[in-house]
């Protein structure tokens, strides 16, 4: 099934229509390789008439670097569908978003996570409610009262670690194991940040721009040839964690390769690898050496690069956009990437700069620079965002073996 995405609603990461319960309300919600849980808020899904809707008694809370949010996990049906095509998938896990911090998911109705079952920790209150002579034990209708902030589901996410944590089967697991689609699917897209064209644009001429759109295919890859230029070329994913990858070097135009730090060893029971590939990743974020480097780098090619980013970095933290006038991405580097493949190979990936340096990025004449630092509070790893993966078809091979592959071409516009 070939699903049409859009970058519109959530402005710097794709949305997929997927109906939810017996009603099929339509909710949008963020594609995100980097996670497996699924989530709706409340005003897209009228959980009190679905009568698919099976309580159960799990809970969640999921913070992010900008947001967190808490609620029941239930099951209902899920369903996705273009044209004369649909797949239907029963009694799937989704959480009810109770509480959550403003402007969670910007314009998204929720999230849709595409990765494996480990990510998708859900906490069982059995326990909870028979001390309590609760019954029957579930989490819905929701009991709990959560200060709607950050610190508030973390706060509570700190007290469902006192119960037994649970791992529900991933979306994309049940579709498979279900024999609705293959384990596989494959991502095409354009930006890594919502394009406007023209200052007069409305919503619609922003939807109906082709650079905000892009494509989901569910249960294959390949075989759109349509898409991509050329051979699909295999990077290994070394574990299931996240979409794993060991990042070997980089490199800033033509100069040397830079080898990439391994992950440090205190890390490496959460982060599993140096990298990650990650559609729900606006940025490219480098780990904090290879930052340095690429800094180094541009300073050595064109000082005025520096200043561009300095002045990016000073506009963004004051809250005013960046309005440039003297922009020349022409004269900026490719910066490459090379990673492992299944058979030792070196597989580049090449960040361009009409990638890392949106243009036209949420107002017209805007420009916004992709590439972050690493992260606080987050493994010693790169997170290989929407920057790097806008110029490539990526396939995501699930099958290919046990933590499966990821494959990339360039895209045909």
């Amino acid at each position: 099934m070939k699903l049409p995405i859009s970058i519109v609603r959530a402005k710097g990461g794709y949305c997929v229509p997927i109906e939810v319960g017996c009603n099929q309300e339509v909710a949008h919600l963020l594609l995100d390789t980097g996670s497996s849980t699924i989530a709706v808020e409340t005003q897209a899904y009228d959980h009190a008439n679905d009568f698919y809707l099976e309580p159960t008694s799990y809970a969640q809370a999921i913070t992010y670097g900008s947001g967190g949010w808490a609620g029941p996990v239930v099951k209902t049906h899920l369903s996705l569908e273009h044209g004369n095509k649909r797949m239907l998938l029963k009694d799937a896990h989704i959480s009810v978003i109770k509480t959550e911090q403003q402007d969670n998911f910007f314009g998204a109705d929720g999230i849709l996570g595409l990765g494996y079952r480990e990510l998708n920790k859900v906490y069982d209150l059995t326990e909870h409610f028979t001390q309590r002579n609760i019954d029957p034990a579930h989490t819905y209708p929701w009991p709990f009262e959560i200060e709607s902030s950050k610190h508030g589901v973390r706060q509570f996410r700190q007290q469902l670690k006192n119960y037994p944590r649970k791992n529900p089967k991933a979306f994309f697991t049940q579709l498979e194991e279900q024999k609705i689609s293959k384990n596989k699917f494959a991502l095409y897209t354009k930006r890594s940040i919502v394009h406007v064209a023209d200052p007069t644009y409305t919503e619609e001429d922003l939807h109906a721009d082709p650079l905000n759109q892009g494509l989901l295919i569910l249960g294959a890859g390949e075989v759109h040839r349509e898409l991509y230029y050329g051979n699909l070329e295999t990077i290994d994913v070394v574990h299931d964690n996240y979409y794993n990858t060991k990042l070997l070097s980089m490199q800033v135009g033509n100069g040397r390769e830079i080898a990439a730090p391994p992950i440090q060893d205190n890390y490496r029971s959460k982060g599993r690898s140096n990298s990650i590939i990650d559609c729900g990743s606006s940025f490219l974020v480098l780990q904090r050496y290879l930052y340095q480097e690429l800094m180094d780098a541009l300073i050595d090619l064109n000082v005025d690069f520096i200043r561009h980013i300095e002045r990016f970095t000073n506009a963004n933290q004051s809250g005013k956009g960046y309005f440039p006038t003297d922009l020349d991405l022409a004269q900026w580097p490719d910066i490459h990437f090379y990673f492992l493949s299944p058979y030792g190979e070196k597989i580049r990936m090449s960040c361009t700069p009409d990638n890392y340096w949106q243009i036209n990025a949420l107002e017209h004449g805007r420009a916004y620079f992709m590439i972050m630092d690493q992260l606080k509070n987050w493994p010693d790893m790169s997170i290989m965002g929407l920057p790097l993966m806008s110029d490539y078809y990526c396939v995501f091979d699930r099958e290919y073996d046990a933590n499966g592959v990821i494959k990339v071409a360039k895209v045909k516009l």
